[in-house]
Parts: C-alpha cells; sequence; structure tokens
C-alpha cells in the first residue's frame, strides 16, 4: 500500500495518509483541523546505499581535527 504526504490548504498541516491503491482520489481529510482542502505534496523516498556485502570503512582513530590518538590536549 503506497503512502502519500498531503498538505492542507487551510490550516498548512503536513501529514502522511496510507491508501490502498496508488489510483485512489479519494478526498483526504486534515486530521489537525478535518478541512478536505487538502492536495497531495510531492515527495520523495531515501533508498540506502549498497555496500556490496562489506562491511563499512571505519572511522578514523582520533578526534577528527587532528587525526591522534585520543581527545585534542591529552597528548
Amino acid at each position: 500500500m503506497p503512502m502519500y504526504e498531503y498538505k492542507c490548504k487551510d490550516c498548512d498541516h503536513a501529514f502522511e495518509k496510507l491508501l490502498k491503491r496508488m489510483t485512489d482520489t479519494q478526498t483526504v481529510p486534515c486530521p489537525k483541523c478535518q478541512s478536505a482542502k487538502t492536495v497531495r505534496a510531492f515527495s520523495v523516498f531515501a533508498v540506502g546505499a549498497e555496500t556490496g556485502g562489506r562491511s563499512p570503512s571505519p572511522a578514523p582513530a582520533g578526534c577528527g581535527r587532528c587525526q591522534e590518538p585520543g581527545g585534542c590536549g591529552m597528548n
């Protein structure tokens, strides 16, 4: 079942709605103000990067600034 993002024209509330079919064109009321003046918003989805079965590279040792072991000022 597809999940769609909607926005209310009356109260500007953004919300999501799970629909049975992609072709459902039913009016989706705003859950905040119950207005029927809602529009389907443009939404995108994220896909995780594939690692090809490898583990991600470990983070470098150190604080990230000087790359020395331990925290800065601890050397």
